[in-house]
């Protein structure tokens, strides 16, 4: 008896073992039994005996294609075909058969099947096409040869795979309130001053369709803005998959590298290069500065606020802009001492090279906006392209057309390789600053240059970020509408360059980065910017990591200087979650000096404090950030001596609302996707996707805030961190979607009881070795093994489960009431 005991042990060890690997067979396995007792015949060889074999049915799985997950959980039907009715097959219908990206010449090489009121692929039709269920995994495997499908890369895919989302509303926010109280004696005449500043994109998605307003608000006693709340543009938009491009109608800024930025609304239709594989994908700006204490930033364009961030005293660089088109963007530093640092960048494409053979357009008409929603100004229509005209050579040009304006601008970018890329343009206007009986034209030429050129010999990269000179009657459609409209006087640039060199010495361990701009103007004194950063990082003894750094910066504006320096050492702690480090500025009307400390308190949280003095002035700071499940959240305060005390702090966050469910979340952007996680009902799922992960609510739902658009996310659960009643059946999903999407993903998560059964038929025998236990919604929970013994998880009292061998559906099991948390052993299961 214990030899036979041991034999069927070995015997359901083998066997699970292969049914382990169903899936991934290509050839049917055949038993020979003969070496087994009697017993043999309370073992199913049905569900190993056949390649792949799953039981006639419906069944909730996710599609992987090529190893490859390309959609989420859907129904898919398993049935017999009429060329053989031992196997099945799952019925691939023409909607999914579009999400395989096969090439356009196979569409008219399949051939289909109805079943059960569905149109099926046949699946012979595909030579070496393999489709393949694997419940245990919840997986539709499909193979198919590479040369039968379009281009992919293992992050991008093409336009068929791409996922459109669900319908829903989303309400995103980024606000800072800071409240100042000035000391008796210092030179702001207030007692005390607050400051809100917040903005933010509200919208809803239909379909392909996404509607986004912007707005921001400003509130308290600053008196930097006339209107407490404004809508900054309302404006719709929508993929164009065949084209490559995207579709807007409503207020809009032109994004052009041709044209300077202004504010209109109308229509635009563009290539988006984030539809392409992930080589060529456009440009940002990058801000840098040096705040003199803990400060906030603010980056406008025109009286809109396109980006808010809170930042720690000393150097900052921001670098994660979206790309906004050419034009000039409005910087403030508001420091929390009271005082404000001002000034202006230049934004534009460094190489305007395309790929050879590659096409890109931009199509925009309409009429000029004012800041307040008045159009004014004539209505206008404006083309531009960029063709690579060969592996080196791209050409682009374009033209801006009014009643009373134009602009025609071509150039040529280039690859001169060794010496570099350089990219030369030409822009001719033409403006009537009269009426139709007085013409008044004026006409100009703006000329300019870009180089950049990386020295991989020497670790150095040079970059000419752009050279322009203006005549003095050349005009820019902003410069037009504001002087013949609004009766203004835009400041009329004449020369501008910016040069960028940045080195690295490996050997060193250092990097040195500078920055001159340079720009004049016809009717005002010109501006000069000069910044250095100097960064190393050393060991000293045991110590390991050491970093130092130095910054010095001139600003030369309106006859007056600005000279500054900042110096900085920092020295890790011994367990690598923070540090001390010493900081002093200095500049011709001030100095601080200020020893600081910083560590992580936890992943997701940390503080810095400072002390030092200024000017002779004890100044005391502290930091704090969180970014935590729901939202982003930062507190600062500042106290100078005899001057100032004050305390800042910013909140970003959002909520989404969808048919499947609603969240709060850390904020995304307005045109970047989102994704709704589902983890079937359960809780306190942590999901990790783009950035830090995020748990689900007590609905279990959660928000993935800022996916990348047309790339291929991966979604996963955090199976070490799952709550001890819950059990995933998929952990795993990938996404691409559309830009702006709200996509939808569900984890087939289970949450119950775990339970070491026994199912016993009528007549007290069992059911075979490897039959099927299947949940209400079709999932294998488990499986039988000996004397009809199963390990089942996510069980809840009163549950009806099936139990199914040979091909069918034999009996079903109803659990009774569980009124113990831990795993519930040998509890009979009678199955009728």
């Amino acid at each position: 008896m214990k030899l036979r005991t041991t034999i069927k042990i070995f015997t359901a060890s083998v066997v699970a073992a292969i049914q382990i690997n169903t899936a991934f067979a290509e050839e049917a396995v055949n038993f020979n039994t003969s070496f087994l007792d009697s017993d043999s015949q309370e073992i199913d060889f049905s569900k190993f005996s056949r390649a792949n074999y799953v039981m006639p049915g419906t069944y909730l799985l996710a599609t992987k294609l090529n190893n490859n997950v390309i959609t989420s959980d859907e129904n898919i039907l398993f049935y017999s075909p009429e060329y053989d009715q031992e196997i099945t097959v799952p019925c691939i219908t023409p909607e999914l058969f579009a999400q395989l990206a096969m090439k356009e010449e196979w569409q008219n090489k399949v051939s289909w099947t109805a079943q059960d009121k569905l149109q099926c692929l046949d699946i012979r039709t595909i030579p070496d096409m393999q489709a393949t269920g694997d419940i245990a995994d919840n997986k539709l495997n499909i193979r198919i040869p590479q040369a039968y499908m379009v281009y992919s890369d293992p992050s991008w895919d093409p336009p068929e795979r791409w996922d459109d989302g669900i319908a829903g509303f989303l309400f995103d926010y980024n606000a800072t309130a800071t409240h100042s109280k000035y000391q008796p004696g210092s030179d702001n005449d207030k007692s005390s001053k607050t400051d809100i500043v917040s903005y933010g994109d509200t919208g809803v998605n239909l379909g392909a369709w996404r509607v986004r307003a912007e707005w921001q608000a400003t509130g308290g006693d600053s008196a930097e803005h006339s209107k407490r709340w404004r809508w900054n543009q309302i404006y719709a938009y929508r993929a164009l998959r065949d084209l490559s491009a995207r579709l807007m109608f409503g207020e809009q800024y032109l994004t052009s590298e041709l044209f300077e930025s202004f504010r209109y609304i109308g229509m635009s239709m563009e290539t988006d290069e984030n539809m392409f594989p992930p080589l060529l994908r456009g440009y940002a700006p990058e801000v840098a500065g040096v705040a003199r204490t803990n400060a906030t930033v603010i980056i406008r364009q025109g009286e809109r606020i396109i980006y808010q961030e809170q930042v720690s005293k000393g150097p900052f660089r921001i670098r994660d802009m979206n790309y906004i088109g050419d034009g000039t963007l409005s910087v403030t530093i508001k420091e929390q001492d009271g005082s404000e640092q001002h000034f202006t960048i230049e934004t534009s494409r460094l190489s305007m090279l395309t790929r050879p053979g590659q096409f890109l357009f931009k199509l925009a008409a309409g009429k000029p906006l004012s800041d307040d929603h008045k159009t004014e100004g004539p209505e206008f229509g404006t083309g531009s392209f960029s063709w690579g005209m060969s592996n080196n050579t791209t050409l682009f040009g374009g033209v801006l057309a009014a009643t009373d304006y134009q602009n025609v601008s071509v150039g040529i970018g280039r690859d001169i390789a060794p010496f570099g890329v350089f990219s030369a343009k030409v822009s001719y206007s033409r403006a009537n600053m009269g009426d139709f009986a007085d013409k008044q034209n004026k006409t100009g030429g703006s000329y300019s240059i870009t180089y950049s050129k990386e020295f991989d010999a020497i670790n150095s990269q040079l970059t000419f970020a752009g050279y322009r000179f203006s005549e003095r009657d050349y005009m820019t459609m902003n410069q037009f509408v504001d002087l013949r409209y609004r009766g203004g006087n835009t400041d009329n640039s004449k020369e501008m360059y910016n040069i960028i060199f940045n080195k690295v010495f490996p050997s060193l361990r250092m990097n040195v980065y500078l920055n001159y701009s340079h720009q004049t103007f016809w009717n005002k004194a010109s501006i000069n910017n000069y910044s250095m950063t100097l960064s190393r990082n050393f060991d000293w003894g045991e110590k390991k990591n050491l970093s130092m750094s130095m910054s010095a910066y001139r600003t030369e504006s309106d006859s007056t200087k600005d000279n500054g320096i900042y110096a900085s050492l920092s020295v890790p702690l011994d367990d690598n979650k923070g540090m001390f480090s010493y900081s002093g500025s200095y500049n011709k009307n001030s100095h601080s000096n200020n020893v600081n400390y910083y560590t992580d308190i936890d992943n997701s949280s940390n503080y810095s404090l400072s002390a030092g003095e200024g000017d002779g002035k004890i100044n005391l700071a502290g930091f704090y950030t969180n970014e935590g499940g729901n939202n982003y959240l930062s507190l600062s305060g500042t106290y100078i001596q005899d001057n100032v005390l004050t305390v800042s702090g910013q909140s970003r966050g959002g909520f989404t609302l969808t048919r499947e469910g609603a969240a709060f979340h850390r904020s995304g952007n307005s045109m970047a996707p989102r994704i709704l996680v589902d983890t079937s009902g359960t809780p306190d799922i942590d999901v990790r996707g783009t950035g830090k992960a995020v748990r689900t609510n007590a609905f279990g739902k959660a928000i993935i805030p800022t996916a990348t658009a047309y790339s291929r996310g991966q979604l996963s659960l955090d199976l070490d961190a799952m709550p001890d009643n819950a059990e995933a059946l998929t952990s795993v999903q990938q996404a691409t979607l559309t830009s702006g999407a709200i996509g939808y993903r569900k984890f087939n998560v289970v949450e119950g009881y775990k339970i070491m059964g026994i199912i016993a038929m009528n007549d007290n025998t069992h059911p075979p070795f490897g039959a099927s236990v299947m949940n209400d919604k079709n999932a294998e929970i488990g499986i039988v093994a000996d004397n009809g013994s199963a390990y089942l998880t996510g069980i809840q009292s009163g549950q009806k489960l099936t139990v199914a061998w040979n091909g069918q559906t034999q009996c079903t099991v109803r659990i009774p009431e569980i009124k113990d948390d831990n795993v519930q052993f040998n509890m009979l299961l009678p199955c009728q």
